[in-house]
């Protein structure tokens, strides 16, 4: 299972339980359906798969865990098609208006009486722990979604000390600098890809397979424009994309990694998960830290606002 985005979050205190403790504590807050009512609901699965007993999968002591969510298919457009029919019926029986308050509560009456048929839809969201790095990585690319992992972590550890991961040096700043002819860090190359965005407006220019070196991208640099977003490789091996949030996006990973996964002849698709996971922690934590160096490292967890 490889991860294809990143949110980096920092742990500020030691993470000292075992693997088989936060599996223990996990397990008691696992996955259930939606009853009728409903809309959503959360819950830890194995992150190996159905087959697998262990809420927390360890390699190489990197600890990896799996949200799952479920949440009912109800959209707006249904609710406010059986509202404007109830709305009617009342405009022609009774001759009167329906003011605000009882329109709400039509609509929830709606959305009542429509839950227990509505659709379902999964999806599982997977992170890992690097507890000697202080790390933790998600697979999300949006903001609240990793946020929202961290929360029901929290919630079944009991306690979870972790922040969002801040640079000391500003990604949009950086960025823009390499992409003015500075010097990258070691092992870190330009890709093809880059957003910029300006300051006062916001003109979004966006540019795709070309060379980031060319006039036409310098550019938007010189009319006062700044990277948002930058594709980089790193070490040949992972390409990505950086943005001013240090979010990573769109990982893809060369052949001689996933490669190294398979050369471990895994026999059953439990062996196989362990294989990709024992690769991709390793690599993808020192990514990370290359990352973290580049910028000028992480800010101190007492001095993050």
């Amino acid at each position: 299972m490889w991860f294809k985005n990143l949110r980096l979050f920092q742990l500020t205190e030691p993470l000292n339980d075992s693997a088989e403790a936060l599996s223990d504590k996990l397990s008691q807050a696992p996955f259930k359906p939606c009853g009728s009512q409903d809309m959503s609901r959360f819950g830890w699965v194995p992150p190996a798969g159905p087959d697998a007993q262990d809420y927390v999968h360890a390699s190489n002591g990197y600890l990896m865990v799996c949200l799952k969510r479920q949440e009912k298919i109800l959209p707006a457009a249904v609710i406010n098609e059986h509202l404007e029919e109830k709305l009617a019926d009342i405009r022609a029986e009774e001759g009167r208006p329906v003011g605000r308050k009882e329109r709400q509560t039509l609509k929830d009456e709606i959305i009542f009486d429509l839950l227990p048929k509505a659709f379902s839809k999964s999806a599982r969201d997977y992170a890992f722990i690097a507890p000697q790095e202080r790390l933790i990585l998600v697979n999300c690319s949006s903001s609240n979604r990793a946020e929202e992992l961290l929360s029901q972590l929290r919630e079944a550890l009991g306690s979870l000390k972790a922040i969002p991961l801040t640079p000391q040096q500003a990604p949009a700043q950086l960025m823009t600098h390499w992409l003015r002819g500075e010097d990258l860090p070691t092992d870190f190359v330009l890709g093809e890809e880059c957003e910029f965005q300006a300051g006062k407006d916001s003109r979004v220019v966006r540019c795709k397979n070309v060379d980031l070196s060319a006039p036409e991208v310098s550019s938007h640099l010189e009319a006062g424009m700044f990277a948002s977003k930058l594709a980089l490789t790193w070490k040949e091996a992972i390409h990505f994309v950086l943005d001013d949030q240090f979010a990573v996006k769109r990982l893809k990973f060369e052949d001689q990694l996933l490669e190294q996964a398979s050369d471990r002849n895994p026999e059953t698709a439990a062996e196989a998960f362990d294989a990709d996971f024992a690769v991709m922690s390793i690599e993808l934590t020192a990514l990370v830290k290359a990352l973290i160096q580049a910028f000028g490292g992480a800010v101190e967890p007492e001095s993050v606002v």
